[in-house]
């Protein structure tokens, strides 16, 4: 991997700035641009000091674009299918948004019943061609086809994972009766079985397509403009993938932002000797938690792109299932844009509206009239009053003042204390998904270490910590962009997918090794270079359960092997082990080039209990016990190794702002780290 590298991250008010040319880390922030994102990428990229070899990015537009944003309407797909299956995608797992509702709404399909047409054919479990697909009819199709405004057709045939033969001559016919069409097969997309979920990611594939395709064009123009040779872009499972091969499966790059914040906080751990971490992420629009266990961040299957969240917790059966591996992540609104206001019975609510951008908070002067987090902090005195980002940008704090006392009135309130129970209630609120990431998956938060990043994350990370009864907080160097710096930090891979649906019994270790031979060379083929590690899973299970899980695994593995590995690993999961057959439903492999992330310059030692060298000012910071209280403010590039301050203080620097509530006490790691521990 190139030396000299760039990563961005496209957020919905900033787009984040990464530079490392060799020696050093350069960090810049510039406006986003929601409704044409590439306009910020190409501003942040202009700021470059170096020629990069290499541009590594995290882009939202996937997720943007099923949250109905302006400028990416969903390009007309018509879907065929095998015989009696053409609803499948309507009826789905009958999973309701609304378990007690006597009317539950489901998500529109995304293909028109009027474009879901019908073919014969038949391919059984086992991958025999029983029935082959009827061209006659397919070409009758295809001119139907041709009469609408259709941009992709998607062929998704039952037990196309066992045997993709028909999909391949549908798509050879349908190819050739409508021409410039693209025809997209779902075992191209997603080679494994459940068959409704394999035709979902095949649809939201094609429908991505068109509008991930434009998008990294024109982003590719911005990189070779900036002199760089390489583009990379982060997918959902923290993993990069060269540019091109996002456009095969653009939806794996739905969660790529928040996903690099996760991989950032593991390095950051290698790094300090933690390996059990909370990421907390609070951006302009959202906060995400997510967490790092034994060194490894947790990974999901289960996700559904366009669906809703309540409380922290994706609603089952209100998006679209995406069969491709996502970091377990959890996200709330309550960002420093989330406005502020009172409901029809006078209480105060945080979100989930946001100001975003474009106005954004009234501090920024944009003309927002609504106030949010970021004014809460400003009316507090907990962000500075008089500019942001080293002075790029002027705070309006009079506006803010006014915006909250508006709000104050309503509650009867003074704006201090509105201001500080609006905080209250979004770190309670992001409480609560810290919670679902740890306890709800097993874990104790009191024995993790919270990694806060993102603009405002640093801000509310010690009171959040309170709640969760977390030691420790860790305080990236650069927290305002670190999710960009995660991507100097992630590795290129490329993973391949082989079905094998038979158990152990069926299978002998010559079998079980040339799957997984083919499997491994199959992922490799698809990296710019030979990989250095290709990591082996196989996800299996006793036969007649509905689902498996993975076992890690090496190319030498014997069948006798797997099936101990399964059964231990069953036994931690589930506490027990069955006398059953064991059943191989997939074997994965991950083909992995290696990077080494940048590292910054050590600081400087020569700390002290009280560095008055980094002292800026002092200013009434509110807090809620104590009120208003006369509080130190540090510059933060001035701290030193080893420099502790103690709470209440305030350290600013150019991307973030730190809080050092009472009864806290900050220490600078040599790393530049801030490590925040409560004072006993």
């Amino acid at each position: 991997m190139a030396e000299r590298a760039v990563g961005i991250d496209v957020g919905g008010t900033f787009t984040d700035l990464v530079e490392y040319d060799g020696r050093e880390l350069r960090v810049r922030k510039v406006p986003s641009s929601p409704r044409r994102p590439e306009r910020g990428f190409a501003e942040a990229l202009k700021t470059v000091e170096t020629d990069p070899n290499a541009v590594l990015h995290a882009t939202t537009i996937g997720t943007n674009a099923f949250l109905g944003q302006k400028g990416l309407e969903l390009p007309e797909v018509a879907l065929v299918t095998t015989l009696g299956f053409r609803d499948a995608i309507e009826i789905g797992r009958q999973v309701r948004p609304q378990t007690y509702s006597l009317s539950p709404r489901k998500p529109e399909p995304l293909v028109p019943r009027r474009l879901r047409f019908e073919v014969k054919e038949r391919t059984s479990p086992d991958g025999e061609i029983i029935v082959p697909v009827d061209e006659d009819k397919l070409r009758r199709i295809a001119r139907r086809i041709a009469v609408e405004d259709v941009d992709v057709v998607v062929v998704a045939f039952l037990h196309a994972y066992a045997n993709p033969a028909n999909e391949c001559k549908a798509k050879e016919v349908l190819e050739e009766e409508l021409g410039d069409v693209e025809v997209v097969c779902s075992h191209e997309v997603c080679n494994e079985y459940r068959e409704y979920e394999r035709t979902s990611t095949a649809l939201v594939n094609a429908v991505l397509r068109p509008i991930v395709t434009e998008y990294v064009e024109r982003t590719w123009d911005a990189v070779r403009d900036a002199g760089a040779s390489e583009y990379y872009l982060m997918q959902s499972d923290g993993y990069a993938v060269p540019a091109e091969l996002t456009l095969h499966t653009p939806a794996k790059l739905i969660e790529s932002g928040p996903a690099a914040g996760v991989v950032a906080a593991r390095y950051l751990g290698e790094t300090l000797g933690r390996d059990r971490l909370v990421s907390f992420d609070m951006g302009g629009t959202t906060a995400k938690a997510g967490t790092v266990v034994e060194g490894r961040y947790e990974v999901t299957k289960e996700y559904e792109v366009g669906g809703k969240v309540h409380r922290g917790r994706r609603v089952r059966g209100s998006g679209y299932p995406v069969l491709h591996r996502f970091i377990d992540l959890t996200e709330c609104s309550a960002g420093g844009g989330t406005i502020l206001w009172t409901d029809e019975a006078g209480a105060l609510r945080v979100g989930p509206l946001s100001a975003g951008a474009d106005p954004g908070p009234v501090c920024y002067g944009k003309g927002g009239t609504d106030p949010t987090i970021t004014d809460a902090n400003v009316v507090l005195g907990r962000l500075n009053r008089r500019t942001l980002l080293g002075g790029e940008m002027p705070i309006d704090a009079e506006a803010a003042d006014r915006a909250l006392s508006e709000l104050a009135d309503e509650l009867e309130l003074e704006p201090e204390e509105a201001a500080y129970h609006a905080l209250r209630l979004a770190v309670e609120e992001m409480a609560r998904i810290a919670r679902i990431v740890t306890v709800e998956r097993g874990h104790d938060p009191r024995e993790f270490s919270l990694v806060a990043f993102g603009g405002a994350g640093p801000l509310h990370a010690a009171e959040l910590a309170e709640i969760l009864e977390v030691e420790e907080v860790i305080v990236p160097l650069h927290p305002g962009v670190f999710s960009a710096y995660g991507l100097l930090a992630a590795e290129v891979a490329w993973e391949h997918v082989t079905p094998v649906m038979r158990t152990l019994e069926e299978l002998d270790d010559e079998e079980l090794r040339a799957v997984v031979s083919s499997t491994a060379e199959r992922a490799a083929e698809r990296l710019p270079r030979e990989p250095d590690d290709v990591r082996i899973v196989v996800e299996a299970r006793y036969r007649g359960q509905a689902h498996e899980l993975e076992v890690q695994t090496g190319p030498d593995v014997t069948t006798d092997e797997l099936e101990e590995a399964f059964h231990e690993r069953h036994r931690a999961v589930h506490g027990f082990q069955l006398d059953a057959p064991v059943e191989i439903v997939n074997v994965r492999a991950l083909a992995v080039i290696e990077r080494k992330p940048p590292e910054p310059s050590p600081l400087k030692e020569g700390g002290e209990g009280n560095p008055k060298r980094a002292l800026v000012e002092t200013r009434e910071v509110y807090f809620r016990e104590e009120g208003y209280l006369e509080t130190p403010v540090f510059d933060r590039d001035a701290l030193r190794a080893d420099d502790i301050v103690e709470g209440p203080a305030v350290i600013e620097q150019y991307d973030s702002t730190t809080l050092v509530p009472p009864g806290w006490r900050a220490r600078v790691h040599r790393s530049g780290a801030i490590l925040l521990h409560r004072i006993e």
